[in-house]
Parts: C-alpha cells; sequence; structure tokens
C-alpha cells in the first residue's frame, strides 16, 4: 500500500506540471485557434533562464520570477514578429511555423548551453516528508502544489477577472467582441505572454524534478495528449487530464513494467519492454481520438487534432 502511494504522489507531482503546460496550448487555441507546437520550447527556455539567472546570484524565488517575466515577454514578441504577419494564412501554415519556432529556440538553447545536461541550482530544501508513511521529498511536493495552485489561479482569473472575461468574449466571438471594443489582437498577444510565462514556470519545476537538459522540449509533445484527453478548448479538462496522465505514467512505471518484464522473462529471452511509460500519452491519444474524438471535457462539434 506505501508503494501505491508513493507512485499516485509522483504521478500527481509530475501531471500537475503536465497540466499547467497544457493549459498554456490550450489558451493560445482558444484565443487563436492555433495549436501551438513551440510550447515545449518555452518550456525548456524557462528553465534554462532560470538557470542562467540563478548563476547571476539571484535568490530562487527571483530567479524564477525573472525567468517568468521574460518568457511571457518571449510570447507576445513570438505572437507580435512571427504569428501576427501571417494572420490570413491557412492554419496549417501557421501551425509549421510554431514547429519551426520549437527547432530555432532549441538550436539556439543549444549553442549558448550546450548538448550536456546540467546540474540545476536548489529551489527547494532537501529532505522529504512523511505522510502515512510515505516519504514524499520536498522536490516532488512542492512541485506538485505549486503546479496545483498556479493552475486553479489561473482557472480562477480567467474565470472570474474583467481580464479573463475579455479573454473569453475575444475567443468565443472575436466580432462581437469588437463590436463592444474589446482589442482582440491585444487579447491574443496577452494569451500568448501567459501561455509562454506558464510554460517556463512548468520548465523550471520539471528541472527541478529531472535536471535540465534539452529534452525538456519534448513534454509539448506528451502535452497534446493531455489536451486532447481533456478536450481542445477545456481549460479545466486541461488540469483534470495532466494528473490523469500523470497518475497512468507513474502506474505504468511502477506496476504494469515490472509485470511485462517478469512475465516476458519466464517464456521469451527478452528481459525489458524499454521506457513503456513514455509510449502510454501517444496510446491514449488514439484512443481518446478513435472513441471520443472531442475529449473528455469537449463539446461535440470541436474541430479535431
Amino acid at each position: 500500500m506505501t508503494y501505491i502511494l508513493q507512485l499516485v504522489t509522483a504521478g500527481l507531482a509530475v501531471g500537475s506540471v503536465y497540466a499547467l503546460i497544457a493549459i498554456g496550448i490550450v489558451l493560445i487555441y482558444k484565443c487563436s485557434g492555433v495549436v501551438n507546437f513551440a510550447q515545449g520550447a518555452f518550456v525548456m527556455m524557462g528553465a534554462y533562464l532560470t538557470f542562467a539567472a540563478s548563476r547571476l546570484g539571484l535568490p530562487p524565488v527571483l530567479a524564477v520570477t525573472l525567468a517568468l517575466v521574460l518568457m511571457a515577454g518571449i510570447g507576445v514578441l513570438a505572437e507580435r514578429v512571427v504569428l501576427r504577419p501571417m494572420l490570413k494564412a491557412p492554419v496549417v501554415a501557421v501551425m509549421m511555423v510554431t514547429l519551426g519556432m520549437l527547432i530555432m529556440i532549441r538550436a539556439s538553447c543549444l549553442a549558448v548551453w550546450g548538448p550536456d545536461p546540467l546540474a540545476f541550482p536548489r529551489i527547494f530544501p532537501d529532505g522529504a516528508l512523511e505522510l502515512f508513511g510515505v516519504f514524499i521529498t520536498y522536490n516532488y511536493l512542492t512541485a506538485g502544489v505549486l503546479s496545483i495552485l498556479l493552475s486553479l489561479g489561473f482557472l480562477g482569473f480567467y474565470r472570474f477577472t474583467a481580464v479573463g472575461l475579455m479573454q473569453r468574449c475575444a475567443a468565443d466571438n472575436p466580432r462581437a467582441a469588437l463590436a463592444i471594443g474589446i482589442h482582440t489582437s491585444n487579447q491574443v498577444s496577452l494569451a500568448w505572454a501567459m501561455s509562454a510565462g506558464l510554460a517556463g514556470v512548468g520548465g523550471t519545476l520539471l528541472a527541478t524534478l529531472n535536471g535540465l537538459s534539452l529534452g525538456l522540449a519534448d513534454i509539448g509533445l506528451i502535452a497534446f495528449p493531455v489536451i486532447v484527453l481533456g478536450g481542445l478548448t477545456s481549460l479545466g479538462g486541461a488540469l483534470v487530464a495532466g494528473l490523469l496522465l500523470g497518475l497512468l505514467q507513474s502506474f505504468t512505471d511502477g506496476l504494469l513494467s515490472p509485470m511485462i518484464e517478469d512475465l516476458l522473462r519466464a517464456h521469451t529471452r527478452i528481459y525489458s519492454v524499454g521506457a513503456l511509460q513514455q509510449v502510454v500519452p501517444y496510446a491514449l491519444l488514439v484512443a481518446v481520438l478513435l472513441l471520443r474524438p472531442q475529449g473528455i471535457f469537449g463539446r461535440k462539434g470541436s474541430e479535431r487534432l
């Protein structure tokens, strides 16, 4: 039972970060109809910027805050310089541009920080908390709690504030928003800023758990099964689906993979199934697209990926 609780804790911690990143993708899609393939690059760059700020001697809180502000600025710059000139271009062309942004940002980080993994500075204290016989490291505990609080805080901001109301209005009906005086292009820029900022914080939290490397950019690909599972236009669905996916990966790695490997070793010459937990998100993506394309919280008639 203790082992199960450890898997649940680890799954929720990682899944909450997935949700934080996926919320940013959903936000951009709601406001501009663009699936942002560069979100993984924003995740990676946010972690590297936090690392650079820490190397300058800034305290952890200031380093993370500075990285968040810089990532928000990068999000606005990307929307204004790269995406806005393509306003009338086909959606597929715009999506390919975001893929190009992913490649460019990853190459830039490679040129500046090199290909080798880096030791990420300590942001949270060492040690672990014992809860119901389960030892939870402060890294996992704090990353999970912060991710969930940030996700819920953003959902509250989007639902209950005037800015959030303008965002929802611009996303649901841009023409009506223009008619009542809402500057929709500014709302799109704000959406990109918030999305990049959330991604940057998510990247920093992931780096505290798994270290800092260029591989953080691949997390954007895991976020897509999350948004498909939750519903491509549902911010709350992204939160729930992120937690579910984190749990599924944790149980696959901790229970399913060892069981399959024991079975294979007993009857075949195969000794390992590899990183099966990395396959789970895409198997889930295919299953959801086949059984319920609109996702758990999506509405029928929404566009498919």
